[in-house]
């Protein structure tokens, strides 16, 4: 039982200092942010903060690997079938995902140091690309391969962070269908 507790105050630790940095992401360039700014916009000894983590990069990289984790657990569960509509309803969760977490979307991929997160989330697109490929059987050019992947990955996330600039002003029924009417070309091309 005690250890439970520890667990739960670590955590509600850990999620007061996340909240502080996107407080303070939303106000000031992530690179001046400080240790100091995020334990006291989150009520905490600076202490607690090295407890934790060594600087506040370390706090930010947890931070994207845990939505990349969930975004990659979010894309394995979309079934492919050939002939079956899965496409929608991939871009429908990520689209739902995004105004679920806006903010936090919008500090992980507008920040200056985006660029590395932005390429977690196409790596995982990309093998989901390759499940897909290797699901339907199908066969690409290997000299053409990796520029496919990309494209399809570096548009769908130039869309989404434009999205977020522009302060989400389509619904995500709106952004999924306009993905859809860019996106499905390509598939068509792709999946016989």
């Amino acid at each position: 039982m005690k250890e439970e507790k520890v667990d739960r105050r670590i955590k509600r630790t850990k999620t007061m200092m996340r909240d502080a940095l996107m407080d303070l992401m939303d106000e000031m360039s992530f690179g001046e942010i400080t240790a100091k700014d995020i334990t006291s916009r989150a009520d905490l000894n600076r202490a607690t903060f090295y407890l934790h983590y060594n600087n506040v990069f370390e706090l930010l990289d947890e931070l994207e690997n845990e939505v990349a984790a969930e975004f990659s657990q979010m894309l394995d569960k979309v079934e492919v079938k050939q002939g079956e509509d899965w496409e929608y309803p991939m871009i429908g969760q990520i689209c739902s995902y995004i105004v679920e977490n806006q903010r936090l979307c919008r500090c992980l991929l507008l920040n200056p140091r985006s660029g590395r997160f932005a390429r977690k989330l196409t790596e995982i697109m990309k093998r989901k690309g390759m499940q897909v490929k290797e699901e339907m059987g199908l066969e690409f050019d290997p000299n053409k391969e990796e520029y496919i992947h990309q494209f399809i990955a570096c548009g769908a996330m130039g869309m989404v962070k434009q999205w977020l600039l522009e302060g989400m002003p389509m619904s995500k029924e709106e952004m999924t269908d306009l993905a859809m009417v860019l996106i499905r070309p390509i598939f068509n091309i792709l999946l016989p």
